[in-house]
């Protein structure tokens, strides 16, 4: 009997061996462009959102559904001030500190119910209701660096100093929010825990250590609730791979390629999100066969989810999306 897609999952996530790697794209606005429906709306709408989720994943048939690749949302419940480009995602427009003080005086208790968040947890909860039984769940927290980043903008940069005390209270402020919304996502029992944070990729291995207290008790906290956390973050320099993965984390979604990631030193058991291009995933479909190809060749395959780099990009042609889970479903069992 063919395991569901959410079985495929769980059981890589548990450690066991099974048939291929799940594909578990980063799709968000991309999803509003399959299916018709304006970004903004379905940013805003838990119908909207929970409903275009579901259809693109019954279009394409992939194995998880990740909710939602927006990283925005924390920091408008936070204070930020966002612009809606037509048919583009939200983005950052106005930070909410100017100062230490003022990071001081933001409250940032009961994060999830401020925001859009409230609509995002809504959509959540509907999904599992209605598809979670067949398709894993992956819910998205902003990781620490890329909020510290909104919320200061342009006066993190000299904030980033890891000596400083003001990056240190950034890294707590943030971590605290990531927990709270982390928490609201674990009691919803979803499947794992993408934490997005591009801006983690900017950081020097120092800074790291720096971060570790707060990823260990995020990390702590959804092992509890059966979730790994999984670190997504932009392309990393080859050298700082090997401090990349010592983070307290169960898994790892660099926008590095396959090739650099499976010559370095990925700690056994850790799992690994194998990225496409989007440069792939705009391309023909002979490319997007190579390049899952190449993953399924890459010698992880025992912890390996093939997934997008970064967010897919809208204009991606729904055939290629198609074209990766045939040729997964087409591949040589793993077992």
């Amino acid at each position: 009997m063919t395991a569901s897609s959410k079985e495929l999952v769980r059981g890589l996530f548990s450690g066991k061996p099974v048939s291929r790697p799940p594909f578990i794209p980063y799709i968000a606005t991309a999803a509003a462009q399959y299916m018709q429906v304006p970004v903004r709306q379905m940013f805003s709408d838990p119908t909207t959102l929970a409903n275009s989720l579901q259809s693109c994943q019954r279009l394409f048939k992939y194995d998880g559904i990740v909710l939602l690749f927006d990283n925005t949302l924390e920091a408008e419940a936070c204070g930020c001030q966002l612009e809606w480009p037509e048919g583009q995602p939200p983005r950052v427009v106005s930070p909410v500190f100017k100062s230490e003080k003022e990071l001081e005086a933001l409250d940032a208790s009961e994060i999830q119910n401020k925001g859009r968040i409230p609509l995002v947890l809504e959509a959540a909860k509907r999904l599992t209701q209605t598809a979670g039984s067949e398709v894993a769940m992956l819910g998205v927290v902003t990781g620490p660096i890329t909020l510290s980043r909104h919320l200061m903008g342009e006066a993190f940069i000299s904030a980033a100093d890891v000596n400083s005390q003001t990056f240190q209270n950034l890294v707590d402020l943030t971590g605290r929010i990531a927990l709270a919304l982390a928490r609201s996502f674990g009691e919803l029992k979803l499947d794992g825990i993408i934490l997005a944070d591009r801006e983690m990729a900017s950081l020097k291995p120092a800074g790291y250590t720096m971060l570790q207290p707060v990823l260990k008790t995020l990390r702590n906290l959804l092992n509890y609730y059966d979730a790994p956390l999984i670190i997504h973050t932009d392309e990393i320099p080859t050298e700082g791979l090997e401090p990349f993965f010592q983070l307290e984390a169960d898994g790892f979604s660099p926008e590095n390629p396959i090739s650099v990631i499976s010559s370095s030193s990925l700690p056994a058991g850790s799992l690994l999100g194998g990225g496409i291009p989007a440069s792939v995933l705009l391309g023909s479909a002979a490319a997007i066969e190579k390049a899952t190809l190449d993953m399924l060749d890459s010698g992880v395959t025992s912890s390996l989810f093939i997934t997008s780099q970064g967010e897919v990009p809208q204009a991606t042609p729904a055939s290629n999306i198609h074209q990766v889970m045939q040729v997964l479903t087409k591949a040589p069992s793993n077992k």
